[in-house]
């Protein structure tokens, strides 16, 4: 493992990158731009599952049934 290591890093040091040669392509732009859309589909499914949290359970009591309750025994 480490030789393969070490062959790698030589076969870099030996061919360098010319700046003028690298460039962004189409499969890069691809990616990003499904990388985007993954992110907004995820946003979009926590929006949906964060209000159905927030709504009560069944036999669960919301606060204001039960403020009404504790108003129908002070006056009752």
């Amino acid at each position: 493992m480490n030789s393969f290591a070490l062959a790698a890093t030589v076969a870099m040091r030996t061919t360098p990158l010319d700046p003028n040669d690298v460039k962004p392509g189409w499969v890069a732009l691809g990616i990003v731009v499904l990388l985007i859309i993954a992110t907004a589909f995820l946003c979009v499914s926590f929006l949906r599952h964060s209000k159905k949290a927030m709504r009560p359970w069944d036999g669960e009591d919301t606060p204001a049934d039960k403020s009404a309750a504790a108003q129908r025994r002070t006056k009752g």
